[in-house]
């Protein structure tokens, strides 16, 4: 499975929305609008792992606010990559890097599906730990129809 580490953003421009008027609640709105895309958060200290609803969707997990029973997450992964993500986590906090991974999750079908985490560490000025969001490769879509309702009556 492929692994790449990335320096801290320093000489990126931040990309502009303000002309679009577009806001970060719309943004993740339509993230989550076409596929699986969850949000989670790793607690160096404590080890804590707290993640959003489509987390516990991709890893069919049940939904809690609290921290995620990580051995029951881990057991939901290949497992020849589940070196792969204690590696990156390690790496990250060690040297303050971000990444991406993609790494295989059970499907439920007998076989597994391939997902996608980005992360980045975050310093204590801004609460410590590792931030991400995870995805599922596989397109499935939440559609929403609109009945076409011109004809006439």
């Amino acid at each position: 499975m492929s692994l790449r580490f990335e320096q801290p953003v320093i000489d990126k421009t931040e990309q502009s929305r303000a002309h679009i008027g577009i806001t970060d609640a719309e943004i993740v709105q339509m993230l989550a609008a076409y596929r699986l895309f969850g949000f989670w958060r790793i607690d160096i200290e404590t080890g804590h792992f707290f993640a959003s609803e489509d987390v516990h969707a991709i890893f069919d997990l049940p939904y809690s606010e609290g921290p995620v029973n990580l051995a029951e997450l881990m057991s939901r992964i290949h497992e020849d990559d589940r070196n792969l993500i204690a590696q990156t986590f390690e790496e990250a906090s060690l040297h303050g890097v971000g990444f991406h991974f993609v790494y295989r999750v059970c499907n439920r079908l007998g076989g597994h599906k391939l997902v996608r985490s980005v992360g980045r560490f975050r310093d204590g000025q801004s609460g410590g730990g590792i931030v991400g969001v995870t995805y599922e490769f596989v397109e499935r879509l939440r559609v929403v129809g609109f009945e076409d309702d011109t004809r006439p009556r």
